[in-house]
């Protein structure tokens, strides 16, 4: 399993727009759809910084996230999302693939988290 994390700054008077747009399009209930995606989620910073946004899925292999990434609806989707993000942002729009790492006996690996599924 690996999941998937990509920060996201919107345009500040533009940030309940990119909440509209992933509910219009529906675009974490496609992912969810989408071979090898297991769950997505958006998230909002809190404290007064409603503008970034965190979107995370978990997918099953690195190869099912890679199409997902080439699928061409969400590269429209995505088209129209980049017109709502600060070209301005002290960070720029950044996503990251990572997996799990167990550190310990207790930790949970990958493939126990296969057999609890």
């Amino acid at each position: 399993m690996i999941r998937t994390v990509l920060r996201l700054r919107a345009v500040p008077d533009r940030a309940d727009q990119v909440v509209k747009l992933y509910a219009e399009h529906g675009i974490l209930d496609r992912a969810r759809a989408f071979g090898g995606c297991q769950d997505a989620w958006l998230l909002r910073e809190t404290g007064g910084d409603d503008a970034t946004f965190l979107v995370m899925a978990d997918w099953d292999a690195v190869e099912d996230y890679q199409r997902w990434v080439a699928d061409p609806w969400r590269a429209d989707v995505s088209r129209r999302l980049a017109d709502l993000l600060d070209p301005e942002a002290d960070e720029p729009t950044v996503g990251s693939v990572l997996e799990l790492v167990p550190t310990g006996p207790s930790a949970t690996s990958p493939s126990d988290l296969e057999e609890q599924q």
